[in-house]
């Protein structure tokens, strides 16, 4: 049988062809286990139906639920997701875009967090189509799907103020990415609008967003007696829960903590913890959807996406304590 008829019954049900004929190429297909090549597929078509993903962290609780959203929103669309965990790496970031690329993957999806990001300028030069995730960009022709994080910092201030707080430090992320610039930015604005004197000592930067940069950072803040301390995600508060608790504070009664994210179980500690709930699992799908839009060119109808953030109040803020609140 000629392999254009073999083609036209498995593929053309609109082309004219002899019923009894597209039954044996179907009863064949059956019976030999045949499976289309996706690879030959994608010389055909020039494109492999398949999406990459670059994420800085595998293990941080934050990134599976946006990896969940943006599978099943590729699934939806017959699209398959490929992963690749780069550490927050120049290097493994490098090696990971090579390996998608000659895979042929049809376009990226890049949660990694750093600002300055040679990945992404080259991804430009060469108009290979992305979406950037958790972080935005300062080129208006980049297509992003992020949180507002200024003003989610901006709540966190104002639910700390309302209790009576004002010496509030802040345990920024890194500034050389998006959401730690951002956030630290939206702490400072937060604190002039209510009045309550900037202070330097109350503002540390976290080398990393992960539970032992936020105990180093609050083992140094600490030192300067806040009576509250939010951090920039749901680890660094986790981190400031141990050293807190080494110090014999006790939360929420002797210092507040507020995170971000409210990443799985953190309503489980002791005590539960007050965070900012980020719609992980909405990011992904709508970031994945812009992608596959620009794929099969059909119109983008937001090309820069900010979600807003809700405050879960739990049980680690408090007022302060009356002793706090004499010393501030």
């Amino acid at each position: 049988m000629h392999p254009s008829t073999v083609s036209r019954a498995l593929h053309r049900a609109d082309l004219p062809l002899r019923p009894e004929t597209r039954r044996r190429v179907l009863a064949a297909v059956e019976r030999l286990e045949y499976r289309p090549s996706a690879i030959a597929r994608g010389l055909r078509l020039q494109r492999t139906k398949t999406l990459g993903m670059l994420v800085p962290d595998i293990t941080n609780p934050f990134f599976p639920p946006i990896i969940r959203g943006a599978e099943e929103a590729a699934r939806e669309h017959g699209y398959e997701l490929v992963l690749c965990n780069t550490d927050d790496t120049a290097e493994r970031e490098t090696a990971s875009l090579r390996l998608l690329r000659e895979h042929q993957a049809d376009g990226l999806l890049i949660a990694t967090s750093r600002m300055a990001d040679t990945t992404v300028a080259a991804l430009r030069r060469e108009r290979f189509p992305f979406v950037l995730v958790n972080r935005g960009s300062h080129i208006s022709a980049d297509l992003s799907v992020e949180v507002d994080n200024q003003r989610a910092a901006e709540t966190v201030i104002a639910h700390l103020a309302s209790l009576g707080h004002r010496r509030i430090a802040h345990i920024a992320g890194p500034l050389s990415t998006t959401t730690g610039a951002e956030r630290a930015a939206g702490y400072r604005h937060a604190m002039r609008a209510r009045g309550i004197p900037a202070d330097e000592s109350l503002l540390a930067e976290a080398d990393a967003y992960a539970e032992p940069s936020g105990y180093t950072a609050t083992v140094q803040l600490l030192r300067s007696s806040p009576t509250a301390i939010f951090a920039a995600n749901d680890l660094l508060v986790l981190g400031a829960l141990r050293a807190a608790r080494e110090a014999r504070l006790r939360v929420p009664h002797d210092i507040s903590l507020v995170g971000v994210n409210d990443i799985p179980l953190v309503e489980l500690i002791d005590p539960p913890l007050t965070t900012m709930r980020v719609p992980q699992r909405q990011m992904g799908q709508l970031a994945a959807n812009m992608l596959i839009a620009v794929l099969e060119k059909t119109p983008v109808s937001r090309r820069h996406i900010r979600l807003d953030t809700t405050l879960v109040i739990r049980g680690s803020t408090a007022p302060p304590s009356t002793a706090a609140r004499s010393v501030a």
